[in-house]
């Protein structure tokens, strides 16, 4: 399992950071550690990110600061990220394919708890 610093600070919320994180990473075909990394590398991580954010907030469940810690960012990026994903959410298409990831979220969660 890739462990990154900034999701081990929040124990209570890592698993469920890296799972978003996991999932948005593979969609938007970006490297998980250039979702992870600590600095803006560049639009397509940063987009990444903030779809990771919005699935472990709205998706999951987590609150803005357990994903801001879990993401080692500040809780306003988390609500801005979640803004974004939003706004994105009402071209065609987007919406439903954000849709499909808050379900695979949710069934790699129970799957992860149902093995721990």
């Amino acid at each position: 399992m890739i462990q990154s610093p900034e999701l081990v600070q929040d124990p209570a919320g890592a698993g469920t950071c890296l799972v978003a994180a996991r999932l948005a990473a593979a969609a938007v075909q970006v490297p998980l550690d250039d979702l992870l990394h600590p600095r803006r590398l560049d639009r397509r991580g940063s987009s990444a990110r903030a779809l990771a954010m919005y699935l472990a907030h709205v998706g999951l469940g987590l609150s803005m600061s357990r994903v801001a810690r879990g993401f080692g960012r500040h809780r306003s990026t988390v609500a801005y990220a979640c803004r974004m994903i939003e706004e994105r959410r009402e071209v065609a298409g987007w919406d439903d394919r954000v849709a499909v990831l808050e379900d695979e979220a949710r069934g790699a969660l129970a799957q992860a708890g149902s093995h721990g």
